[in-house]
């Protein structure tokens, strides 16, 4: 389904000339990731019904190609999704849609990625609403590494992040736990990158809803614009402790209501930071 979902999506080339550029591959690279780490069942061949990761990852898969099915972009299959899942597939027919009018005269990709990632909230909101017995079926520390997911999801989609081929082989897909956690564990085995993402994504999962409400909408301000979402990868960095200063500065600067006030501070800051 992600193969012909990438190839049918890139008619005009828009996403370059092998699909590299396509963000959907960021969706076969967590199928990948969830299937090596023993998250989607114990067969090597099927999706344990029982799996919550198997769950999302259906509503980030199936739904979207039943949406290109619908606009005729894939082969026809004998599948069909539940009714609830109706907002996601008209918020994926509009993303494909946009998807399929690049062209390669086009280099920008931020208007897709922005309903791509409009159309993933859509899906993974009412998978994690749909399965909250599967989610309480895991582990408890594999509950909180889940929550944390879920949490960095809504902020990779409010910065439309690139989860584009070319992207994934420049990060590496990030060092996701390659087991599933248990309750109690020091995940001492799990290699040093892991080990900090498990740190990382559950100090988000341990914020008050409140709390991780407010914060929200205010990441969400900042990232209303093309010009702030292009510097989300250095937001990102500074929130999770990689020069949090210079990530702190630009965060108020696109929070400021003029967009001028804003672009001059940026420069004073690239500046003094000697880029």
């Amino acid at each position: 389904m992600y193969r012909l979902l990438v190839e049918r999506t890139n008619p005009h080339g828009g996403f370059g000339t092998h699909d590299e550029l396509n963000p959907l591959w960021g969706y076969a690279s967590q199928l990948a990731w969830q299937h090596r780490s023993g998250r989607l069942g114990e067969s090597p061949y099927a999706i344990a019904p029982t799996s919550w990761w198997g769950a999302c990852n259906y509503a980030l898969c199936v739904v979207p190609y039943v949406a290109a099915m619908q606009l005729g972009l894939v082969p026809e299959l004998a599948v069909d999704v539940a009714r609830a899942y109706e907002p996601a597939l008209t918020a994926w027919r509009e993303a494909l849609r946009t998807m399929t009018t690049m062209t390669a005269a086009v280099c920008d990709h931020d208007a897709a990625r922005v309903a791509i990632w409009r159309a993933h909230l859509a899906s993974i909101t009412l998978a994690v609403t749909l399965h909250e017995r599967e989610y309480r079926a895991m582990p408890e520390a594999e509950q909180r590494f889940a929550r944390g997911w879920v949490r960095m999801v809504d902020l990779f989609a409010a910065a439309a992040v690139r989860t584009d081929l070319e992207k994934l082989i420049e990060t590496g897909g990030g060092a996701l736990p390659s087991r599933v956690l248990r309750a109690g564990d020091p995940h001492d085995d799990l290699p040093r990158y892991e080990r900090s993402t498990v740190r990382r994504v559950g100090e988000l999962a341990d914020h008050p809803a409140w709390r991780w409400a407010a914060a929200m909408r205010i990441w969400r301000r900042m990232m209303r614009t093309r010009t702030a979402r292009l510097d989300a990868e250095r937001l990102l960095a500074g929130m999770f402790g990689k020069d949090a200063w210079s990530a702190g500065a630009r965060a108020v600067i696109y929070l400021l209501p003029s967009r001028l006030r804003a672009h001059r501070l940026l420069g004073e800051l690239a500046v003094r930071s000697g880029e």
